[in-house]
């Protein structure tokens, strides 16, 4: 995952923060299906990372480029997110899950 972090921009590391809480509110909604939560967070991460580039066009030549610049950092913002998502419910506040002491 530390490759991926790489490619991520810092102007769009407050995304993934904003995300996972979006999908905490998504999880909390009962009738909203948990397995439609990474496409909801998807889509909603894409839109944000471009308003984010529309605000910020003139660093790009072309509109091309900054809607696949916004395409992208919202895509691996997700991703960031859900990785995020994943590390904490698996080692939360009981420790992580991966590593039980064993004793014979």
């Amino acid at each position: 995952m530390e490759q991926i972090s790489q490619y991520i921009k810092a102007d769009y590391a407050i995304l993934v923060a904003v995300l996972y809480c979006l999908g905490r509110a998504f999880r909390a909604i009962r009738k909203f299906p948990n397995q439609f939560i990474p496409l909801a967070l998807t889509g909603c991460g894409v839109v944000l990372a471009c308003l984010s580039v529309v605000s910020r066009y003139g660093e790009y030549a072309n509109w091309a480029a900054a809607l696949f610049d916004g395409m992208v950092q919202g895509i691996l913002c997700t991703g960031m997110s859900v990785y995020l998502n994943e590390v904490i419910s698996h080692c939360g506040p009981g420790g992580c899950s991966c590593r039980k002491d064993k004793k014979d």
